[in-house]
């Protein structure tokens, strides 16, 4: 019976919340840039400054969460 129980100590249990986070944000950031979409399916900014500043941000998130799913799978498997 003890065979079935599944122990999470801290490592799994951080795994576990940085893959869900990283998840998180990239589901957040595609559904920000899919209502951003218009009728021919491009992204529509009111000016130059502010796709610039979006487009950035979005990219620095998405490389964070990359991130922490890559940490999450990394402290899964080398736990």
């Amino acid at each position: 019976m003890e065979l079935l129980i599944i122990h999470l100590n801290n490592t799994s249990l951080h795994a576990y919340s940085l893959i869900g986070i990283g998840l998180a944000i990239r589901y957040l950031i595609s559904r920000r840039r899919f209502n951003r979409r218009g009728v021919a399916g491009l992204q529509q900014f009111s000016s130059y400054e502010k796709w610039w500043i979006t487009t950035r941000i979005e990219s620095l998130f998405n490389l964070l969460a990359v991130l922490a799913i890559l940490a999450g799978a990394f402290l899964l498997i080398f736990k």
